[in-house]
């Protein structure tokens, strides 16, 4: 009975890490030039700042974001960007506003490219079938930084958690 318990997180855990590399689809891999740099510091980055907007970076969180480095197949140094932008998110003084406006002077809103971020850092906080009051309030932040009307977010919400 006890595997079956552990077996069932770990399964809707890759179940989520396939949705948000569909949803990445094939931005990463490869090279990383300038563009896909700012677009790995910025989802790493505000991937931690989701995690540790509920007061603690849990270890689901930290190994969620590892497994998804190894879905997004990074390369080395695409890794490297990866986990210190992670590390950077995760910290205090994360300036999620600043991330969001480098991002949206690389990539355009409603691009592609801030569409699967945005929907990334809302397949995380459900992962676990819950948004706490910290992360909603993250999201919210998200979503009107991102340019994306205020209802996107529970009708995102709603797909993703029903």
């Amino acid at each position: 009975m006890a595997g079956n318990d552990k077996a069932a997180p770990a399964s809707a855990m890759q179940h989520v890490l396939r949705e948000v590399r569909q949803t990445l689809g094939g931005l990463f891999g490869g090279k990383l030039d300038a563009r896909h740099e700012v677009l790995v510091q910025a989802l790493f980055g505000m991937l931690g700042g989701m995690a540790r907007a509920d007061g603690v970076v849990s270890t689901e969180e930290a190994n969620y974001t590892n497994a998804l480095m190894d879905e997004l197949n990074l390369s080395t140094r695409a890794r490297q960007v990866a986990t210190e932008a992670f590390a950077a998110g995760c910290k205090r003084d994360f300036d999620l506003e600043a991330q969001m406006l480098r991002l949206l002077q690389t990539y355009p809103r409603g691009s592609g490219e801030v569409d699967r971020v945005y929907e990334s850092l809302i397949r995380l906080a459900a992962a676990d079938a819950m948004i706490r009051p910290g992360e909603r309030r993250f999201l919210e932040r998200v979503t009107l930084g991102l340019g994306f009307e205020p209802g996107e977010l529970d009708a995102r919400l709603k797909k993703i958690l029903h």
